[in-house]
């Protein structure tokens, strides 16, 4: 089974010295949002074009989406070239898209993307991914328990053989000790009966 992930706690409640666990995460914030915290996220306007997903999806790590434009780092990402289907900052639109037809606000090109059959494809092939990955670890810790299973069984066979060996070697040492004691006897009696006599 897989270990359950860390608990995250909302981050709104902790600067205000509270702890209720977060049920949901913003990417935009980066912060984690309890159910009262999340509600009240989501009627503020302002906060309207944030990503928010479940908790269970990140799995203990924080989703941190970088806002930052890799050619220009201190400038931040708003605009999605379709053209290019890349997003950009406002240094790149005025030098590389200033040509680009299909260009617009990030949040404008996002606007119904929960609602379209791909984002539903991609939720269920994460879902699927997921699952897979949970499976794989815990075929993982079966191996190990498995492996450590058959680690004390080979060791046992060990002891066994080696046990089995032992009584094997004393069986053939009595044997050879009762054959040396008539020998010696047959030897002894021979000699007394046969007085001067070279052995």
């Amino acid at each position: 089974m897989a270990s359950k992930s860390p608990t995250m706690f909302c981050g709104t409640c902790s600067r205000r010295n509270r702890s209720n666990e977060a049920v949901k995460y913003c990417s935009d914030c980066e912060d984690g949002l309890c159910s009262e915290c999340f509600d009240f996220h989501g009627s503020i306007k302002t906060f309207d074009t944030h990503h928010v997903i479940d908790i269970n999806v990140i799995e203990g790590k924080p989703l941190v989406v970088n806002k930052s434009c890799k050619v220009h780092p201190d400038m931040v990402l708003e605009y999605f070239c379709s053209d290019h289907d890349t997003m950009c900052c406002r240094s790149c639109m005025a030098s590389d898209h200033r040509s680009c037809e299909k260009l617009m606000p990030i949040e404008v090109f996002a606007k119904g993307v929960k609602d379209s059959a791909m984002f539903e494809e991609m939720a269920k092939d994460i879902t699927t991914l997921n699952s897979a990955v949970k499976e794989l670890e815990d075929k993982k810790k079966k191996s190990i328990v498995s492996l450590k299973d058959n680690k004390l069984t080979v060791k046992q066979d060990v002891k066994n053989f080696k046990a089995r060996l032992l009584k094997r070697i004393e069986v053939i040492e009595a044997a050879l000790m009762s054959e040396i004691d008539q020998v010696h006897t047959d030897l002894s009696n021979r000699s007394k009966r046969q007085p001067g006599k070279d052995m």
